[in-house]
């Protein structure tokens, strides 16, 4: 029992972080909507009470003006809907890194994740079918007799080089999108 207690809270912290950031998220979202909202109305009064003192001239270079403002109240809003989807590279988790379990933000992203898993995958098999013997057995000695031949070792390592170069430009594409997405 007691060393099922700390395996269990070790399971529980990635869902436990997620969680937390996700309350960040929404309260970093909610006092942006109110701070935009509280623009939007300061500028409505303002216009209204300087429309009753100022000449048609001024009330129109006052349009542009608060036009501006507004514009630039929008784009901090949809700004953070961007970004909201989005985690910095460097508070991914490490499982998050490893396995590639973030979401791309790219077709060419997605696609080396795809690659990734794929590749994976046929690596799991190759060395589940390196372990079959002549009647279709799994066996150790099948396994050591294989990696003992050299070519077995060979093509792991070529898959692994494989798999770490789809890993690689997966995370590339995700630093490179999120940075721009971020700018």
């Amino acid at each position: 029992m007691e060393k099922i207690l700390p395996s269990i809270l070790a399971a529980l912290i990635p869902f436990i972080a997620t969680y937390l950031s996700k309350l960040n998220k929404a309260s970093v979202r909610k006092n942006l909507m109110e701070d935009a909202q509280k623009k939007i109305d300061f500028l409505d009064k303002y216009f209204q009470v300087s429309s009753k003192f100022l000449h048609e001239t001024e009330i129109e270079s006052l349009k542009l003006q608060l036009s501006a403002e507004i514009q630039e109240v929008k784009s901090q809003v949809s700004s953070l809907d961007k970004q909201e989807n989005l985690t910095d590279y460097q508070r991914l988790t490490v499982v998050q890194k490893v396995f590639l379990t973030f979401s791309p933000v790219s077709v060419l992203g997605w696609l080396w994740a795809v690659f990734f898993y794929i590749t994976l995958i046929f690596s799991v098999f190759l060395f589940w079918g390196f372990s079959l013997d002549e009647a279709s057995n799994f066996s150790t000695e099948t396994f050591v007799q294989s990696v003992q031949d050299g070519t077995s070792i060979f093509v792991f390592g070529f898959l692994m080089i494989i798999l770490l170069l789809f890993r690689w430009l997966a995370i590339k594409e995700y630093k490179r999108k999120s940075n721009g997405i971020k700018q």
